[in-house]
């Protein structure tokens, strides 16, 4: 009993040392990227029991980016406002795709590759915002109504997206979850960085918008095609 007592101290710690505040993501705990397998599991309860771990991450994830968007400041310049909104959105994709990743290595393969291109793409992507966050925070271009304007529209592609998000359940298939719950996630950054557009004036904040928007709309008809062939 003392022995067992000192192997879940020391799996617990090693889950704390895993789970950081740069990272919505809870390791798999095995291997395979079965969680939970027992002795004498069938393929099938191993399955139910992977997707079902595979989705309390995704909850994980969801509620950490709802924390972190729901609290952005609201600074008076709409591109600031964007900058911190926008941030935590993309490291909940990243998450979201290492969760997949994680969990299913040897999947689907053009879904794999599609998570690989979102990690980087949106991993450069938080760099990029960071950056010019740092040099433009301490001195926003504050205009109160202009503000107003933004967050209504910055709003309601907000609870659209989190309303979607929320009401998906498992599909069977963690491959098709993903792209399920990516859907609406990247439809939601989509329409934020059109209506950020609509109010800034900063030429380094618009070409990362119109780079969002360019880039995640691609993104966006190849996960409405993969979902469709994937059963």
């Amino acid at each position: 009993m003392k022995k067992r007592m000192i192997g879940l101290l020391a799996g617990l710690t090693i889950w704390m040392l895993l789970t950081g505040p740069q990272s919505y993501i809870q390791a798999a705990d095995t291997d395979d990227g079965s969680v939970g397998k027992k002795p004498g599991a069938s393929k099938e309860q191993v399955k139910e029991t992977k997707e079902e771990a595979y989705i309390q991450n995704y909850d994980r994830i969801l509620r950490t980016m709802k924390e972190r968007m729901s609290s952005a400041p609201k600074t008076g310049d709409p591109t600031v406002d964007f900058l911190y909104e926008m941030i935590p959105h993309h490291m909940a994709a990243i998450s979201m795709s290492e969760n997949l990743i994680s969990y299913v290595p040897n999947g689907n393969a053009e879904v794999k590759k599609l998570a690989e291109t979102i990690i980087r793409e949106q991993t450069d992507g938080v760099s990029r915002m960071n950056n010019l966050l740092e040099r433009i925070k301490n001195s926003p271009q504050i205009d109160i109504a202009q503000e107003e304007a933004y967050l209504k529209g910055y709003e309601e592609a907000y609870k659209a997206m989190i309303a979607r998000m929320e009401a998906l359940r498992p599909t069977g298939n963690i491959d098709k979850d993903f792209l399920e719950e990516m859907i609406p996630h990247h439809e939601g950054a989509v329409k934020m960085a059109e209506n950020v557009l609509k109010f800034t004036l900063n030429e380094e904040l618009r070409q990362i918008a119109k780079h969002i928007v360019d880039s995640q709309f691609t993104e966006l008809e190849q996960m409405k095609k993969l979902l469709l062939i994937i059963k």
